[in-house]
C-alpha cells in the first residue's frame, strides 16, 4: 500500500516521463521545420542562379547570332561590291572593244578610199563581215561579263541565305538552351516542394507524437497516483468530495500540474 508521498513520486514519474517524450518529439519536430525552411532557401537559391544561367545562355547565343548575321551581311555587301567592280570593268571592257572597232573600221575605209576601192562587191562583203565579228566579239564580252556580275550576285545571295541560316540555328539553339534551363529550374523547384513536403510531414508527426507522449503520460501518472491513493481508502471511491483523501487527492492534484508545468515550460 502506498502513501502519499509515494503515490506523487509514481505520478511524477510518469509525468515526467510523457513530458520528456514531448520534448523530444517537439525537438525533434523543430529539427525537421528547420531542416524543411533551409532546404526550401537552398532550392530558390539553386533555382534563380539556374534561370539566371538560363538567360544569360540565351542573350549569349542571341548575341553571337546577331553577330553571324551582321557577318554575314558584310561579307554579302562585300561581295556586292564586287559585283559593281565586274559589272564596270565589263562596261569599260565592252567600250574598249568597240572603239578599237571604230577605228579599225574608219582607218580600213580610209586606206580603202586612198586606195580608190569602192564599198561594192567583195570591199563590202568584207566590211559586213567584219562588223559581224566585232558585233559577235562585243557580245561576247558583254555577255561574259553578265555572267561574271551574276555568279557573284548569286555568291552575295548564298552568303546573306548562308547567314540567316546560321542565325536562325543559333536563335533556335539560344532558346532551347532557355528551354531545357526552364526544365531543369522546374525540376529544382518541385524537388525542392517534395523535400519540404517530407520535412514538414516529419515535423507534424514529430508533434503528434510529442503530444500523444505527454497526453499519455499525465493520464499514467493521474491513473498511477489514483490507484495507489484508491488503495490506501481500502478499496472506497476517490473523489475530490471525499472526506479523507481530499487533501492527499488535491496534493496529488497539485504535484502532477507542477510537474506538468515545469517540465513543459522549462
Amino acid at each position: 500500500m502506498a502513501d502519499p508521498v509515494t503515490a506523487s513520486i509514481m505520478a511524477g514519474a510518469s509525468v515526467a516521463k510523457g513530458v520528456g517524450g514531448f520534448k523530444a518529439g517537439q525537438a525533434s519536430s523543430q529539427a525537421s521545420m528547420a531542416t524543411a525552411q533551409y532546404n526550401q532557401m537552398i532550392t530558390q537559391l539553386n533555382a534563380q542562379m539556374e534561370q539566371d544561367a538560363g538567360r544569360i545562355e540565351r542573350t549569349i547565343g542571341e548575341r553571337n547570332a546577331s553577330d553571324v548575321a551582321e557577318q554575314a551581311s558584310y561579307n554579302a555587301f562585300l561581295i556586292e561590291r564586287q559585283a559593281e567592280e565586274v559589272e564596270d570593268l565589263n562596261e569599260f571592257d565592252f567600250f574598249v572593244a568597240g572603239r578599237q572597232y571604230d577605228i579599225f573600221t574608219a582607218e580600213k575605209r580610209a586606206n580603202w578610199g586612198t586606195s580608190g576601192v569602192t564599198m561594192q562587191g567583195s570591199p563590202a562583203v568584207v566590211a559586213m563581215a567584219d562588223a559581224h565579228a566585232a558585233a559577235m566579239n562585243l557580245a561576247n564580252i558583254e555577255q561574259r561579263g553578265l555572267q561574271a556580275v551574276n555568279r557573284v550576285d548569286q555568291a552575295a545571295k548564298m552568303t546573306k541565305y548562308q547567314g540567316k541560316m546560321q542565325y536562325n540555328n543559333m536563335m533556335q539553339s539560344a532558346y532551347m538552351g532557355q528551354y531545357a534551363s526552364d526544365i531543369r529550374r522546374a525540376n529544382i523547384i518541385n524537388e525542392g516542394n517534395m523535400d519540404s513536403y517530407q520535412n514538414q510531414l516529419q515535423a507534424y508527426t514529430a508533434r503528434a507524437k510529442a503530444t500523444q507522449a505527454l497526453v499519455a503520460g499525465i493520464s499514467d501518472g493521474i491513473s498511477a497516483g489514483v490507484g495507489a491513493m484508491g488503495g490506501m481508502g481500502g478499496g472506497s471511491t476517490l473523489s475530490p468530495s471525499s472526506g479523507a483523501m481530499n487533501g492527499p487527492f488535491q496534493n496529488l492534484q497539485s504535484n502532477l500540474c507542477n510537474l506538468f508545468f515545469h517540465h513543459t515550460l522549462i
